[in-house]
This record gives C-alpha cells, sequence and structure tokens, in this order.
C-alpha cells in the first residue's frame, strides 16, 4: 500500500507538470488571444488530483499479468477521460457545440496519460539498473568475503 500511494503521489506531479505544458500549448492554439487568471493555477493541480484517483481505486496487491495490466490501464484512461471531461464541461456542458474543445481535451488527457506511462518506465527502469548494479556488488562482495573464510 505504501509503494502505491508512493507512486501515485509521482504520477501527481507528473500529470501536474505534463497539464502545465498542455494547457500552454492547447492555450496558444486554440485561444492565443485569451489571458487567464490566477485561477487558473489550480486546473494543473485539481487534474493531477483526479487524475490518480482511478489509480487509487483500481490498486491490486497482486501481480498482474500483462493482459489484465492492458485492461487496467485502459478501464484506467476512459475513466479519466470521462472524470475530467464531467469536471471541466459538466454534465450539461457535454454538447455537439463544444466538440472541438471536448476532442482537444480527449486528445490532451490520453498524451498525458501516455506520457505519465511512458516517463513512469524509464524511471522504473532507471530504478531497476540501479538496484541490479548494487545487487551486483553486494554479490562480489559477498563472494569475496565467502572465498577468504
Amino acid at each position: 500500500m505504501k509503494e502505491n500511494i508512493k507512486d501515485n503521489l509521482m504520477n501527481f506531479f507528473i500529470i501536474v507538470t505534463l497539464v502545465n505544458i498542455v494547457i500552454f500549448v492547447c492555450g496558444t492554439i486554440l485561444a492565443p488571444d485569451q489571458e487567464i487568471t490566477y485561477s487558473a493555477f489550480l486546473v494543473p493541480i485539481i487534474d493531477g488530483a483526479l487524475g490518480i484517483i482511478p489509480g487509487i481505486v483500481m490498486y491490486s496487491k497482486r501481480e498482474l499479468t500483462v493482459k489484465q495490466m492492458i485492461v487496467r490501464e485502459v478501464i484506467q484512461l476512459l475513466s479519466i477521460e470521462l472524470i475530467i471531461l464531467i469536471f471541466t464541461f459538466g454534465i450539461n456542458g457535454l454538447r455537439i457545440e463544444n466538440l472541438t474543445l471536448i476532442i482537444a481535451e480527449m486528445v490532451s488527457i490520453a498524451v498525458v496519460f501516455v506520457l505519465v506511462i511512458v516517463i513512469r518506465f524509464f524511471f522504473d527502469k532507471r530504478s531497476a539498473k540501479i538496484m541490479t548494479s548494487d545487487l551486483k556488488e553486494f554479490q562480489r562482495s559477498f563472494s569475496a568475503k565467502e572465498s577468504r573464510d
């Protein structure tokens, strides 16, 4: 459980950073003349919090197969899409008049979701490499100590 909290906290900070980038890019393309207020700084934090809810809810202590993991990731993406779209537009705001903004939001959410997975992969790969190196060093020192005895 402690590891899940740490993972979700790391995901939160990655999401917040990526949402800031997405807001900048989408804002520059879709609404270049619009000025933002100080309350806009809360959007990435709220999106980050909303984005980790499915990860917290779908936590599993047992090891998942690759197929189960993919299904879980798809369910998480769809959940995040739905949660953030409803939070952003409200139920009544999901109309055809807002289709361009809804599609931009959905694509942005998917891009952030995939980037979080990719970034976490590289962090995990780096951690695994360090752990492997430490384990090899431990084995060398243990075998050297054992040969002296």
